[in-house]
């Protein structure tokens, strides 16, 4: 049971490193008899990860994940044993500390890499070489048998690959990229006027005492003002007593859509323009990486209103942290967040008037991964039949994407055009968008259920120069291959 054990381990880090991927503990621990001991596991995992190539030159056992995309405690003390010298010069004096969290990716980024470049190096050697014999009739690669079965020179062929990969090896620092998104919603005063406030926020640790963020700010319905845009901002933060409680300052520039009425009366207008928003937040990081949050935002704008909002929010870590409070830094992704993706699209398309119409709508959508965090979409939307417009039309964007939770979700932000086939307002005519081009923004998210198949909800802004602007909420299902 032992051999055939260490095998499918072997078969799984293999198929994980070809593909620059990563393997969740839970898909490992999957592989064992629930009553099999924890011990026995690890000892499985080493055997099999020796069995590929020499853990000092490439530990395939590093490619195991938790949801925070590090490796475990097991890992850390592997790293420990067999790289003694590198493990006590990054500690420096105080060898008895912990790893600081970014010293954890480091060791972990670094050692993958070195995996990902001998299973490539072990793929090109494999195919100018004949599988043996025994290869042929297990289906196996020769490293993933046993170490009993394992020829000499199968050990002597994995170790010039792997000294040639620690010869060749590039070390890259990880990225910075902490993440947390967030729901917040409160009250606003512009003027002597109240009314309701809310946002969608997600944001990424620029290490202990920055951070980044991209906020969709809806401003409620001020007299003649339905105002709501998107802002990118700046963060200073710092514990306050414990690292649980966070005071942050940001501020950055704000994008706004602002629906106003007429001065003549019986007509609206769709009016865009910059400002600046000001922000103080207190967050209380709880221990299962829930965060509760009350922020005050001041808003100035070019044109109209300024005003200021108390929203309270809900957040949750997308990165599980290794100690509690907020995530300075979070591990750099390996692979392209999207490979090739077809979408379907149905929802409800609503005009940005004084008095909202809506529709039915759908559209079709392609996606491509172009790097790590960037995708690309070409797309056909029809906005459905309003009170107030027909349109459809060819959409193309570049995004910004991220994957969590082991790739489970996603989230992105694109921008980039829309061309109107058709455009007319309840006549045979066409309307003044016909054969325009407008803006597209939009932030979506997906979930993916399988291998291959993923829910998707996006929230689109159509940004035109002809006062119709809309909001174009779908939910959908894509296939990615």
């Amino acid at each position: 049971m032992e051999v055939e054990l260490e095998a499918r381990i072997a078969q799984l880090l293999l198929r994980a490193a070809r593909r620059r991927k990563l393997v969740p503990y839970g898909a490992f621990h999957a592989l064992f008899p629930p009553d099999l001991p924890l011990g026995r596991r690890y000892v499985a995992l080493e055997h099999a990860a020796s069995g590929i190539c020499e853990p000092q030159l490439a530990d395939y056992a590093a490619l195991l994940s938790t949801d925070s995309g590090l490796p475990g405690p097991d890992f850390y003390a592997r790293f420990k044993r067999l790289h003694a010298e590198r493990y006590y010069a990054v500690l420096g004096a105080d060898r008895n500390r912990k790893l600081r969290l970014v010293e954890k990716q480091t060791f972990a980024h670094q050692v993958r890499q070195q995996v990902y470049r001998h299973a490539r190096a072990s793929a090109a050697a494999a195919s100018t070489a004949e599988p043996s014999a025994d290869a042929a009739a297990t289906g196996l690669p020769e490293p993933a048998r046993g170490a009993a079965e394992r020829p000499q020179p199968g050990r002597v062929l994995n170790a010039v690959l792997g000294a040639v990969v620690v010869a060749s090896g590039l070390l890259a620092a990880p990225a910075a990229d902490a993440q947390e998104f967030s729901l917040f919603g409160g009250g606003s005063r512009a003027g002597s006027t109240n009314t309701y406030t809310w946002a969608f926020n997600y944001q990424e640790g620029l290490g202990q005492y920055f951070a980044g963020s991209f906020t969709w700010l809806n401003e409620g319905h001020i007299p003649d003002h339905h105002r709501d845009g998107q802002l990118i901002q700046l963060w200073g933060r710092i514990p306050v007593g414990s690292p649980k409680f966070v005071l942050q300052a940001g501020l950055g520039p704000y994008r706004y859509f602002d629906t106003t009425t007429s001065e003549q009366g019986g007509s609206y207008s769709d009016t865009h323009g910059w400002g600046v928003v000001y922000s103080v937040r207190a967050a209380y990081y709880a221990s299962s990486r829930w965060v509760t949050q009350l922020q005050l935002n001041r808003v100035h704008v070019q044109r109209g209103p300024d005003a200021t909002s108390v929203m309270f929010g809900v957040g949750y870590q997308l990165d599980a942290p290794d100690t509690p409070g907020p995530r300075d830094w979070a591990a750099s992704s390996t692979t392209n967040v999207t490979n090739n993706e077809v979408a379907v699209y149905l929802g409800k398309t609503i005009v940005n008037s004084t008095s909202s119409p809506s529709a039915l709508g759908g559209a079709v959508e392609y996606r491509r991964g172009l790097a790590k965090y960037l995708d690309v979409t070409v797309g056909y939307l029809h906005e459905g039949s309003s009170k107030l417009a027909r349109r459809d039309g060819i959409t193309s964007q570049l995004w910004a994407t991220r994957a969590f939770l082991n790739d489970k979700v996603t989230l992105g932000v694109g921008a980039g055009a829309y061309y109107a086939i058709n455009e007319n307002e309840n006549s045979e005519s066409p309307g003044p968008g016909a054969g325009k081009f407008s803006g597209l923004v939009t932030i979506a998210g997906s979930y993916r259920f399988t291998r291959h198949w993923d829910a998707r909800l996006e929230w689109n802004r159509v940004v035109t120069r002809y006062d119709r602007d809309t909001d174009v909420i779908f939910a959908g299902v894509g296939y990615r291959f």
